[in-house]
């Protein structure tokens, strides 16, 4: 799997990371308002801004004394889109998958761990 991907689907797999993009989906935000929404303090919601930023997948956008964030609707949608392989890939794999069940490395295995236990 490309690492592109895989920090891609780190970044979806924090619930607080997944509820800032959500929020950022609806309208721009600053950070007292993300605090507010979610409850958490400001070193702990810039983390994940800064994450969600270093990502490419959300913006700032300095507005006098405040900074709002938004997500960057162009490259989170490339993101998804990119994914969209793996999810068709995983779909597939279910729709055709196989009932019988393999034995072989699980016999070889307990042929091994048999033979190691006799050597002791």
């Amino acid at each position: 799997m490309k690492k592109d991907v895989l920090d891609f689907l780190k970044i979806l797999a924090d619930e607080t990371r997944l509820k800032i993009i959500l929020m950022l989906s609806r309208r721009d935000m600053c950070v007292c308002e993300i605090m507010d929404d979610l409850g958490m303090s400001q070193p702990a919601v810039s983390h994940h801004l800064r994450l969600l930023k270093k990502s490419g997948i959300v913006q700032d956008d300095k507005d006098g004394r405040w900074v709002f964030y938004s997500l960057d609707q162009k490259v989170f949608e490339q993101r998804l889109a990119s994914n969209t392989d793996l999810f068709d890939q995983l779909r597939d794999n279910l729709e055709n998958r196989q009932t019988h069940r393999e034995y072989g490395a699980c016999l070889r295995m307990e042929k091994g761990m048999h033979s190691c236990l006799k050597a002791k």
